[in-house]
């Protein structure tokens, strides 16, 4: 009997214990819901860029670009898809060898934003022009980063839609707890062809 009291009463001490540890946590949740977005979206912005911190890098923007990209429609005629050039610095934070395009493709996503939803993007580095104004950085966004090194690259996504918003956003990783954000790309593109 003497045992079942001790247990009782340890069992009923941890739970106050814990429920006392987690009104802590629960005020402290509350503050941070009460910072403006822009503060918690662990996106940075400056003259120089925006930057974002992922699971698999640290990338530091300097330029979005509109271009013209080479694609075959489904009647397998020729024809050019509006796409965006996005320059960045890549460190690579991980454990492990990977590309910048594929860290990049893993922690971020060019996608277009309207009132129906988000319309996901393809990625369309390769069929940049290899002699063009972006080749150092198609050859650098292929090429393997070591963990703790760094490389300036390039990526494009599209097709574009003009009358579409176009946003660069972080991937949600169920895994580990990521920075979150949502930073609309200021793009002037040429109207649809009709």
């Amino acid at each position: 009997m003497q045992l079942k009291r001790t247990l009782f009463a340890g069992g009923l001490l941890s739970m106050l214990l814990l429920a006392a540890c987690n009104g802590d946590s629960t005020e402290e949740a509350g503050t941070e819901e009460e910072t403006p977005a822009e503060e918690t979206t662990g996106e940075e912005t400056s003259e120089d860029g925006l930057s974002y911190s992922g699971v698999n890098g640290d990338y530091s923007f300097t330029n979005f670009t509109p271009v013209e990209v080479p694609a075959t429609d489904a009647e397998g005629n020729d024809m050019t898809i509006q796409a965006v050039a996005a320059e960045f610095e890549y460190t690579n934070t991980s454990e492990r060898t990977s590309t910048p395009s594929e860290a990049f493709s893993l922690d971020l996503a060019i996608r277009q934003v309207s009132e129906d939803g988000e319309a996901p993007t393809e990625n369309y580095t390769m069929d940049l022009e290899d002699e063009g104004e972006f080749a150092e950085g198609k050859a650098a966004s292929a090429e393997l980063v070591e963990p703790g090194e760094s490389a300036t690259a390039v990526v494009a996504y599209g097709p574009l839609d003009p009358e579409l918003a176009t946003h660069l956003q972080a991937r949600e990783n169920p895994i580990e707890e990521t920075e979150s954000m949502d930073h609309e790309i200021e793009l002037e593109l040429a109207p649809a062809e009709e």
